[in-house]
């Protein structure tokens, strides 16, 4: 199961040594280990102004992670940190499948 990483120092950590994919909607910064999975959702305040959309994008993103969180841990364990690059909000679906090719694209 995959939980949320927190602190600033860990996050710091993520973006200075970290991998980096991108596929349509999104962008992951990822560092691969073989210890705990987790993983941080970002919507840039820069392309959605209005917290509403921040929000529901996020916890779009957390579910797609939480439903496909079996193909992530498949690489055996890491932290990530998807970053939401589109400039407009789309679907549930559409995410998902970007989702999908975005993990293809880190094994």
């Amino acid at each position: 199961m995959m939980r949320p990483l927190k602190g600033n120092k860990n996050v710091e950590v993520l973006f200075d040594s970290g991998k980096r994919v991108s596929s349509s909607f999104l962008h992951c910064i990822y560092l691969l280990n073989k210890g705990d999975s987790r993983f941080v959702v970002s919507v840039p305040k820069k392309n959605f102004s209005l917290a509403v959309d921040r929000n529901k994008l996020k916890r779009i993103l957390r579910e797609v992670v939480r439903k496909n969180s079996k193909e992530v841990l498949s690489f055996g364990g890491g932290w990530f940190m998807f970053i939401y690059s589109s400039e407009n909000v789309v679907s549930f679906l559409e995410i998902e499948k970007d989702f999908k090719v975005l993990v293809k694209n880190i094994a």
